[in-house]
């Protein structure tokens, strides 16, 4: 296994600092996947990248990416499909941020009924888990704490919206971390939508939906863009023909993470 010197410095730093860092099998991985360190803290299991080049004394921007339902169980998978998305050198180069990716345990849960990252009818075990760990995170890496992101889809997207709602760094009813967050064929089941608008009225966002999304109803989303319409913070962009998987194409562009990353950094 060869790694960029500094980030096997500052692996072997990190290992001091977190206990025992999980070493991946890379025989199994694609090569740009060598970039990525797993740590674990509290039995959930998340792994980060690190700009290209990082430097102690530079603070980074940070990205919360929560995944779709089952992805947590297959982290190669997983790993292969943010790699596409964080670990190309078009978004490393115009965004050097610190991307964390948590990855939920749902092999006891089907359906992901009560692990899950909230915004579903039940369960939040993996909101308060990924939390503590992005707080661990925040704790012993170089970052800009005023520009920390949450982004996710599918059952990630709904994480996002819970997490805006909860830590949103204006009126988190739990605790104020994101600057602002982006929700991809999301929804919130229990939140009442007049009370999340009012609450999130100054919080950028952006959700993005697949007009011909079937497996999670555009409703919420339609509604926050209703009842959000005329704030300039928030977007609401539904792609005509798409279904479900709006994803592929939006965390692609750069134009995406320009709007995301230019909230933020002010102390």
């Amino acid at each position: 296994m060869r790694l960029r010197l500094g980030v096997l410095l500052g692996t072997l730093c990190l290992a001091a600092v977190f206990g025992v860092v999980e070493v991946v099998d890379w025989r199994k991985a694609d090569a740009k996947t060598h970039d990525w360190m797993g740590f674990d803290q509290n039995g959930l299991h998340y792994e980060v990248l690190l700009p290209q080049r990082y430097d102690l004394h530079t603070r980074y921007p940070v990205v919360l990416y929560l995944h779709q339902l089952d992805m947590g169980n297959a982290r190669m998978a997983l790993l292969k499909q943010v790699d596409g998305w964080f670990n190309t050198e078009a978004f490393r180069s115009r965004h050097p941020a610190v991307v964390v990716v948590p990855m939920l345990d749902q092999t006891g849960d089907p359906g992901g009924r009560q692990i899950n990252f909230g915004g579903k009818r039940e369960g939040h075990i993996g909101e308060d888990k990924t939390i503590a760990a992005l707080n661990q995170a925040l704790d012993h890496f170089s970052v800009d704490r005023t520009r920390v992101y949450v982004t996710g889809n599918s059952m990630g997207g709904m994480g996002a919206w819970q997490m805006l709602l909860d830590y949103n760094m204006q009126t988190g009813a739990k605790g104020h971390i994101f600057a602002a967050g982006m929700p991809l064929a999301g929804a919130h089941r229990t939140a009442d939508p007049a009370k999340a608008a009012e609450a999130l009225r100054q919080v950028p966002i952006w959700a993005i939906h697949g007009a011909q999304d079937k497996e999670v109803s555009l409703d919420w989303d339609r509604t926050m863009a209703r009842l959000l319409s005329g704030s300039p913070t928030f977007r609401y962009t539904e792609v005509a023909g798409v279904g479900h998987d709006v994803w592929d194409g939006y965390y692609a562009r750069q134009d995406v993470w320009d709007w995301l990353f230019s909230h933020g950094g002010k102390a």
